[in-house]
């Protein structure tokens, strides 16, 4: 009885060190499923992996679809470019130059008509300062004079500070007498009755000759002449005017490049000393100032003009004794 005792207890003792087929099972099924879920992760992030792929792919096809629509910037789209830059700047000139135009400057080369003699042409507002200056240069010497409606004096000192290494100056002092044009409306918007006053907004304007004697007398006096120095008032009046002069005189001047042996002088006196001095340190003229003064011309003859033939038409007819 005790023997079977015994062998009851190391069986149990037995049965209970050694691990149950139950469990066993359940830690099977355990395995199994973690295996499966990790199977389906794999599975489904493969799957992700593969649409980012294909979606990637057709992305970068169409990219390469749209730059091949797009135009490419050949060598002819590059000239193209340039050409419309170069076109923008040859239509808008710079008019802000690199020195101001009231500073003493040279802009022809200074070895010009070395050893040899040369006219210089200077141009006054007013017959009265044109003799001033003629006084104020020649230094009270001799001077010669040619009588005319706009007379002109001529001598023959000193040497011309941008021309040093000339031979000989001769000096020609001629003058204008004020504006050389003035501003009109062409024919076609002369009629009071025919054209609407709003219209003169719009219409182009004309510039005609205040006298023709004074064109003419330009002209010849500009023939054959080496530099040209306005002596015109310092102001704004006066830099429209030395444009309007500068209108004449180009191309009767000697040889190319005339405008770079024009000349502007800058002075607030006409007594000798002021006279020397601006002759001294010419500059070059203004174009801006000289664009303003056209602005303003403009604006006036428009405004002027349509406002009155504005009150005209209005008040026309309505009373009787107005």
């Amino acid at each position: 009885h005790k023997q079977q005792k015994s062998k009851k207890e190391d069986q149990t003792m037995q049965d209970g060190n050694a691990p149950k087929k139950h469990d066993k099972g359940k830690n099977k099924n355990r395995t199994s499923k973690k295996n499966d879920a990790g199977s389906n992760n794999d599975k489904s992030k493969s799957n992700s992996n593969i649409k980012s792929n294909i979606s990637h792919k057709k992305n970068s096809k169409n990219n390469k679809q749209q730059e091949e629509k797009k135009p490419k910037a050949g060598p002819k789209s590059n000239m193209d470019q340039h050409r419309k830059e170069n076109e923008k700047q040859q239509q808008t000139p710079n008019l802000i130059p690199s020195i101001p135009p009231s500073q003493p400057q040279t802009t022809n080369d200074l070895n010009y008509k070395r050893g040899q003699r040369i006219t210089v042409l200077h141009i006054a507002e007013k017959p009265s300062i044109a003799q001033a200056i003629a006084k104020g240069l020649s230094r009270e010497s001799s001077f010669s004079s040619v009588p005319g409606a706009l007379p002109t004096f001529e001598f023959t000192s000193p040497p011309f500070p941008k021309a040093p290494h000339a031979s000989s100056c001769d000096h020609r002092v001629t003058s204008v007498a004020g504006h050389v044009y003035n501003v009109d409306f062409p024919t076609s918007y002369q009629s009071w009755d025919h054209v609407d006053p709003a219209e003169l907004f719009h219409a182009p304007i004309v510039r005609k000759p205040c006298k023709g004697s004074v064109v003419k007398h330009l002209s010849d006096s500009a023939k054959g002449v080496h530099f040209i120095v306005l002596w015109l008032d310092c102001d704004r009046e006066g830099e429209n005017i030395a444009f309007e002069v500068l209108g004449c005189c180009m191309g009767k001047m000697e040889g190319n490049d005339e405008y770079d042996r024009v000349y502007r002088a800058y002075f607030s006196a006409i007594n000798p000393s002021d006279i020397q001095k601006a002759y001294g340190a010419l500059g070059k003229p203004d174009k801006n100032q000289s664009l303003a003064v056209d602005a303003r011309q403009e604006l006036d003859l428009k405004v002027g003009v349509a406002f009155s033939r504005f009150q005209t038409r209005y008040f026309q007819g309505r009373y009787g004794d107005l």
